[in-house]
């Protein structure tokens, strides 16, 4: 037995405490004064006497946590504190509490640890079954369990009492339920102390093993979702007020706790660790994560962390980085990056690229400037949340006097200027744009307002102006035969049901923008088509994935890459069968990540097919094989083409209106 325990140590105390410890742990038939006893030695245990002199009382309180001391709780009543004298079973109970309040207000030696705890626990646990009718266990339980973990605290740095606590049963539910509480702390300095405790055992290898990691997640709620709400709100917690001056948490323990909170989630699931593979997927626990405002959170931390200079800032901002990394690309995290650039992803990577730390974060901003922004920049969602900020974006990177990365202000140069065009389409789409369609049935293909047609029951794809019309194409336009294959390429409700009506009608302003933009260079490229396949149909793509768009004109053969079955088989024949009123157009952008593409047919409509029969007369008078001609060849064709084209359409488009 440790020395700190033998009885002959309460004689050292005064007078009134000696014989009430002795008493207290003695068979006192009075049991108003047996609690009476126990009340003056925990009220001695927080005086503000010496430690030594109050460590006394400790071989009191030791024998009163006899866990041979505990009732059955099958025996128990449903009350305590009744008007009647304190049964046995409540004295004990009640001595017990009170003998763990004196034991967290003292400051013991490390040695005593190994004697202790296992009585402390005991009880503990015992303390959260019992729960009687009359006592809440919310009143309870924040108080027990926050109080037994900052005194366990106290030995993280002895080695026999830190290793016997981590490998007792039932510590982990333990340390699960505190870390419930410890957000919720009043006084900031023990908060903090809780926290470092949270950090000390989470950080922990064996905290994976099936055993511990159950009785963690029982101890949080129960489920995977109850351990992220409670990580989100951890970190939320953590995040430092740089304009206050009072903050209790060092700066130097905070990104320390920051870097350890992240540690304990990539020991759980290593997925999240992993940026070298992009997935659909976070993980489970990723995607419970995503389930709560994580990404704002990590934002706000992101800021905090860059304004701090304390060993460890550098590996806490590439910890949360890889976390934004892993979410972001993800399916889930995907869906919430217009959410993410609201609560300002754009002024913190600004922040981060203008800071100290913005070489060795390099690579991750490449990656958010370069794969993750660009290719979102086709959702109005995101448009959206970006417009609601951009001045003051903008405003704030030209005043940045340089980037710490070389090549930085291209990047950004390059991401702004797609950032201002794309904005330029978000304002007409809002304050003008009217949603037009033309006619399916192509022997009529008028134009007008979305408002003025019908649309097919069946598909939910194809408009007409007129039940007449539907039944002309339903007849002899051949849809009675390919209305049932609809639903996977054609843009329309059915084939995106994860997006808008607005999301939709975005898409094909900003491709009749693109379109419009790149006319005469897109008709160059199909009267340079036509000449070398004068009976094919081509379609033309307009390649989002990178961002900026880029546009193609390829031939449209049965089966191209993601566009294949009957019904990428019917828009190709209808096109051809137009008369030069409907051309393939296909939209490749991102969908659930930047790196999945997505194939959406949003074909040119036109009122006339004048354009694309001079199109192909000017395709006969071409040269067979241009890829032959020498360059000075080649920069003639081309300037010809151009003013060839130009001349088409000043000539032409007087007549012709055109849609998406």
């Amino acid at each position: 037995m440790h020395p700190a325990l033998h009885l002959d140590n309460l004689k050292r105390l005064p007078p009134a405490v000696r014989s009430a410890a002795t008493a207290a742990i003695s068979a006192d038939t009075n049991r108003y004064r047996a609690v009476e006893n126990i009340r003056l030695v925990r009220d001695y245990a927080a005086t503000r006497k010496p430690e030594h002199e109050r460590a006394l009382v400790v071989p009191a309180l030791y024998r009163i946590l006899d866990p041979l001391k505990i009732p059955n709780l099958d025996s128990l009543p449903t009350n305590l504190f009744s008007d009647t004298p304190p049964s046995e079973s409540e004295l004990s109970i009640t001595k017990a509490t009170l003998a763990l309040e004196a034991l967290y207000q003292l400051q013991l030696p490390d040695s005593l640890g190994v004697d202790l705890w296992p009585r402390i626990l005991a009880w503990v646990q015992f303390l959260h079954l019992y729960n009687p009718g009359n006592l809440r266990a919310a009143d309870r339980e924040p108080g027990l369990f926050t109080h037994s973990i900052l005194f366990a605290s106290r030995f993280l740095d002895h080695t026999p009492t830190f290793r016997l606590m981590v490998c007792t049963p039932w510590f982990w539910f333990m340390l699960g339920r505190a870390w419930m509480y410890a957000t919720k702390l009043p006084d900031p300095e023990k908060r903090v102390y809780a926290f470092n405790t949270i950090f000390r055992f989470t950080t922990l290898e064996n905290v994976t093993e099936t055993s511990n990691m159950d009785e963690l997640l029982n101890g949080v709620g129960g489920t995977l979702s109850n351990l992220a709400c409670l990580v989100v709100e951890y970190l939320d917690a953590l995040i430092l007020d740089h304009d206050k001056s009072d903050s209790v948490l060092p700066e130097v323990l905070y990104v320390t706790f920051v870097a350890g909170i992240v540690g304990f989630l990539n020991l759980i699931d290593p997925t999240l660790r992993d940026t070298t593979v992009v997935r659909t997927s976070p993980g489970r626990l990723g995607e419970e994560l995503l389930a709560q405002p994580v990404l704002g959170v990590l934002l706000r931390l992101l800021s905090s962390v860059t304004k701090t200079d304390v060993p460890g800032t550098l590996p806490a901002l590439q910890h949360l980085f890889v976390l934004l990394l892993v979410f972001l690309p993800s399916k889930p995290g995907w869906t919430q990056l217009p959410a993410a650039v609201k609560s300002g992803f754009v002024p913190v990577l600004l922040l981060c690229a203008r800071s100290t730390f913005a070489p060795h974060l390099a690579d991750h901003l490449r990656l958010c400037f370069q794969m993750i922004l660009p290719p979102a920049l086709i959702s109005h969602a995101l448009l959206s949340a970006l417009d609601a900020g951009w001045r003051d974006i903008e405003t704030s990177a030209k005043e940045i006097t340089g980037f710490q990365i070389p090549d930085f202000q291209r990047m950004w140069t390059e991401f702004s200027s797609l950032v201002n065009e794309r904005l330029q389409v978000l304002h007409a789409f809002d304050t003008s744009y009217t949603a037009m369609r033309a006619c399916d049935n192509l022997e009529c293909s008028t134009l007008d307002g979305k408002k003025n047609f019908r649309r097919c029951s069946g598909c939910r794809s194809f408009y007409y102006c007129s039940s007449d019309c539907q039944r002309a194409d339903w007849t002899r336009g051949g849809h009675r035969n390919t209305c049932c294959s609809y639903g996977t390429l054609l843009i329309g409700e059915r084939n995106n049901d994860d997006s808008s009506s607005r999301q939709r009608s975005f898409l094909r302003a900003l491709i009749h923008h693109d379109y419009q933009k790149e006319r005469i260079h897109i008709h160059s490229k199909q009267a340079t088509f036509l000449r070398q396949y004068p009976h094919a149909t081509s379609i033309t793509l307009y390649d989002y994935m990178k961002g900026g768009v880029h546009i193609d004109v390829k031939a449209a053969p049965k089966s191209f890459e993601s566009l294949d079955g009957p019904e990428w088989k019917d828009i190709v024949s209808r096109a051809a069968a137009s008369g030069g009123r409907m051309g393939v157009d296909v939209a490749i952008f991102t969908e659930n990540g930047p790196v999945q593409s997505r194939y959406l047919a949003i074909p040119l409509r036109s009122n006339s097919g004048v354009i694309t029969h001079k199109l192909r007369e000017l395709a006969r008078t071409l040269s067979p094989n241009t890829y032959t001609l020498d360059e000075q060849t080649q920069s003639r064709h081309a300037l010809y083409l151009v003013k060839t084209v130009s001349l088409i359409h000043e000539t032409n488009d007087v007549h012709v209106t055109e849609i998406h």
